[in-house]
């Protein structure tokens, strides 16, 4: 992997080579063999240098409360008089100037809100308005908040939770200072709202049919939970292990069905929440009330996520989010380390860690239990996966240390406390679950939950960063075999065929490379960038032309069986004819037909062919689904 792919990633060895150690940094780390020695000398050496820090302070100063207060009585007047993107700017400045931990930091969130409605800028009305209620806003008002919250939801179209939002006004009501008299009369108006919101999804409801759930062709794989029972595992001799069908697996049959281990969002501009255990979309998400810095879609979701060590990362998130590399990497291997050392313990963590990185293992077997079992909410399974550690090069696995060492230093400083005998194995642990995240997140990026834009299904948005154990068993090929299929933002992922997979066949899924977007030496610069392997698949081997060579007509030289030759070229105008008439949305209601014509060019034409290809890429947006619930009511 080239170092141009990680930000600053100078920021360690430019220091080093400015005190001219580096080129001597770098003989002695080649010479540890063990990953504990590596971390270990690499913390004496930053610490050697000074560019450890030495607190989490920060010494920010905040306004007098008297200041902003005043600010926020300067909006109020601006809101009355109706000037609401004048009023918005004023509360915005009262929350620059606010602690977030006070009362007029919560009171400006609301009253931004309420600004943001009248302005019908809902997203940014229901994200003020969620905030606020986790945070101090008095309680004798906060029926307010959920008012809003439910008039923000209802614009959006998020009529169930504007439903909920209505009934969490309506039991907050008994708290406010109302007369008994207003608060009849406004309950009948909001009881009015959440009927008309009820009304709305029950005529949706009545026109919806439930999709049937994915079930794995053939069953449960028998060692391999996650996979379909007409496939196995098998060395190969240019790709290590790969995935094999046992019998005929055809198009639309499902063989795999995933779940991540550690997953989160991919950017700080996508609503998602931070929970690994969720991942949920959401418009306007719930902010840990102390950092600021991750969101939640509901308190359960915060609760479980401190649960699971957010509190420990808390203090810390700021220098995770600047630590040099892939920032959303470096986050995603604190949560992954954190969730399990605190679910283990600290010895068990060390020894499991401890015996995996000490044991031969059989490159077939890895990430099985003792009872030959690979699960994907296994620990060990998840931390076996392959990272090519030993294909790194000395200055990208001396930056990983560094980081490792600056993620841990953090830790500590927070008060997270290790014995001295175990950091070395914590550190390497570290180390090494950057490493399989680096490599088998971005691998596997393709297959990460997505959103799909309205109108456009072609075109997509990846949402989270996910770690999926046993969908990173498939190897790649510019030609896959399989693809993901169902909801494109559900965590859990469906892997369904998309071509004819024969009998003793590897299953293939894509790194994102595909041999109609790139030149075979494209292909294989990105494979040997990005993941370290030379490509074997069939269109680099052959060296397939890319879409705008592809042929578009049948002769003798592109038909497999010239028996079949007149029926193979009858279906293919049919084909033509059904392309020009077929909308977008309405493949999926023909994928049978797109099933039976692969199978039937599968057999009989020679690859690549333009109508093979076009038929595939109607079967891939045929199973994906994009089915955020947004229906719309007349308001």
């Amino acid at each position: 992997m080239e170092s141009v792919e990680y930000d600053n990633f100078l920021h360690y060895s430019s220091r080093l080579l400015m005190a001219d150690v580096l080129g001597d940094v770098y003989v002695e780390f080649s010479k540890l063999k063990s990953p504990n020695s590596q971390f270990m000398f690499t913390r004496a050496l930053l610490r050697e240098h000074k560019m450890l820090i030495d607190t989490l302070d920060f010494n920010v100063e905040y306004d007098k409360p008297t200041v902003s207060t005043i600010i926020r009585h300067t909006g109020n007047e601006f809101f009355k008089a109706k000037q609401y993107a004048k009023a918005a700017d004023m509360y915005t400045k009262c929350l620059v100037g606010s602690d977030s931990n006070s009362e007029s930091y919560a009171l400006a969130l609301a009253n931004r809100s309420a600004a943001y409605l009248h302005m019908c800028q809902f997203e940014l009305c229901l994200r003020d308005a969620r905030w606020a209620m986790g945070s101090k806003y008095p309680s004798k008002m906060a029926y307010k908040l959920y008012e809003r919250a439910g008039h923000a939801e209802r614009f959006l179209g998020l009529v169930e939770r504007a439903i909920q939002s209505y009934a969490e006004c309506l039991t907050r009501l008994d708290e406010s200072d109302m007369s008994a008299e207003d608060k009849s009369k406004y309950r009948i108006v909001i009881e009015k709202s959440a009927k008309d919101c009820e009304q709305v999804l029950a005529e949706h409801k009545r026109k919806t049919k439930s999709p049937r759930p994915d079930e794995l062709v053939g069953g449960r794989n028998e060692h391999i939970p996650a996979l379909s029972a007409f496939v196995e595992l098998r060395m190969s001799e240019n790709m290590g292990r790969g995935v094999f069908a046992t019998r005929d697996i055809n198009p639309g049959d499902v063989v795999a069905i995933d779940e991540p281990y550690i997953c989160g969002p991919i950017s700080d501009n996508v609503e998602v929440c931070h929970y690994n255990g969720c991942l949920k979309l959401d418009m306007a998400l719930y902010p840990c009330q102390k950092c600021l810095l991750v969101y939640y879609c509901n308190k359960d979701c915060m609760n479980k996520a401190n649960e699971d060590g957010h509190y420990l990362e808390c203090p810390i998130m700021c220098f995770i989010k600047s630590t040099p590399g892939i920032s959303r990497i470096n986050e995603l291997a604190m949560k992954w380390f954190l969730k399990d050392y605190l679910k283990m313990g600290l010895k068990k963590y060390c020894s499991l860690v401890d015996n995996f990185s000490k044991s031969k293992i059989d490159p077939q077997t890895r990430g099985f239990d003792e009872t030959g079992q690979y699960k994907s909410d296994n620990f060990l399974t998840a931390y076996s996966l392959d990272s090519k550690e030993n294909k790194l090069s000395i200055d990208v696995l001396f930056f990983f240390n560094c980081i490792a060492v600056d993620m841990l230093h953090y830790l500590m400083l927070s008060g997270l406390q290790i014995p001295e005998c175990y950091i070395g194995t914590v550190g390497a642990s570290l180390v090494h679950i950057i490493i399989v995240l680096d490599l088998n997140c971005r691998k596997l990026n393709i297959d990460a939950p997505t959103i799909s834009f309205q109108g456009k299904r072609q075109l997509t948005l990846t949402i989270a960063l996910t770690l999926y154990p046993t969908i990173s068993l498939f190897n790649h090929s510019c030609d896959p075999n399989i693809e993901r299929s169902g909801e494109l933002s559900d965590r859990k992922r469906v892997m369904k065929a998309i071509q004819p997979i024969p009998k003793g066949t590897q299953l293939f899924a894509t790194y994102g490379i595909i041999f109609k977007g790139h030149d075979k030496k494209s292909r294989q610069d990105l494979c040997n960038k990005g993941f370290n392997f030379k490509c074997y698949c069939q269109p680099c081997i052959k060296n397939w032309p890319t879409c705008h060579y592809i042929p578009n007509r049948l002769s003798t030289l592109n038909i497999l069986n010239p028996s079949m030759a007149d029926i193979v070229s009858s279906e293919c105008k049919k084909f033509v004819e059904f392309k020009k008439s077929a909308k977008l949305e309405d493949y999926c209601q023909h994928l049978n037909y797109l099933y039976s014509f692969i199978k039937l060019l599968f057999n009989n034409v020679k690859r690549p062919f333009e109508l093979y290809e076009d038929c595939l890429e109607m079967i891939r947006i045929g199973h994906t689904i994009s089915s955020n619930e947004i229906y719309f009511s007349d308001t």
